[in-house]
């Protein structure tokens, strides 16, 4: 084999590609940091964070050769990660994007620098969003079962309005319900039942009303709205609500103040 068809085919190998661009990125960016970019240093507390991770990971202490091993590797990473920033592959990436947005709004999350409130901040906070807090609206009411395709409801709506008997048809629920919650209703009846109970005259029979399982004829004879809780009750969640809360509004000034720092164009397709 002849000199010039070795090093055609070497030329064709991909390790000397790999080098070669190496080469040239070096030459490109190589002289491109300070020596201060250009120092790693592996401290003593990084240290000590690299051998809790494994023992956090493991349930053990790594041996001196393990450590020496993951110390090296982290060396590699900061290498890794330093090139890649310099040559900017770090941009045009939503992956990154992405992770360094719920970063940012991490460093700027401030819930734990809220001091705890009163109960009077609590009681004005759980008087303002009661339907955040509200408890459970109950029924009593009796329902006849028509069938999925309700047939002949108004037959049957005249007897019971008139106060003789119509058993309807058969069903594996009770005729009648006393107390039951609103969360149990619409376990039995369907989602959407709970509004209807609520829609619908006390103690006249109506229909039909449509539920999961068919048509009925409804009577309710009692409803109950849900009473709000008082603060006792529920002071954890209306705590950690408020917290929550006023944590979204610091972020949320947080982030004002920092667009304030730029100007943003926004330019539409036509």
């Amino acid at each position: 084999m002849t000199i010039g068809l070795r090093g055609a085919r070497l030329l064709r190998e991909p390790l000397v590609h790999f080098i070669a661009l190496g080469a040239l990125v070096f030459a490109l960016f190589g002289n491109a940091t300070s020596a201060d970019e250009r120092r790693i240093v592996i401290d003593a507390a990084r240290i000590e964070r690299i051998a809790g991770q494994y023992a956090q990971n493991f349930r053990r202490a790594p041996s001196a050769v393990e450590l020496d091993a993951l110390i090296r590797d982290d060396v590699k990473e900061e290498v890794y990660y330093r090139e890649a920033l310099r040559l900017g592959l770090d941009r045009d990436d939503e992956v990154v994007r992405r992770r360094m947005r719920v970063k940012m709004e991490a460093f700027g999350d401030t819930a734990a620098e809220i001091a705890p409130p009163d109960d009077a901040t609590l009681q004005r906070w759980l008087d303002a969003h009661p339907a955040r807090f509200a408890g459970e609206a109950s029924y009593a009411f009796d329902q006849r079962y028509l069938g999925t395709d309700g047939a002949a409801p108004q037959a049957g709506l005249d007897l019971l309005r008139a106060g003789k008997g119509f058993a309807g048809a058969a069903i594996p629920l009770p005729a009648s319900f006393e107390a039951i919650g609103a969360g149990e209703a619409a376990v039995l009846f369907g989602d959407d039942f709970p509004a209807v109970l609520d829609r619908l005259p006390l103690g006249v029979w109506s229909g039909p009303v449509g539920s999961g399982l068919g048509q009925h004829l409804v009577r309710v004879r009692k409803r109950q709205p849900a009473d709000p809780p008082g603060l006792a009750q529920i002071r954890q969640r209306v705590d950690n609500d408020w917290r929550a809360a006023m944590a979204q509004a610091r972020g949320e000034r947080a982030y004002r103040a920092l667009l304030q720092r730029y100007d943003v164009v926004i330019e539409k397709p036509e």
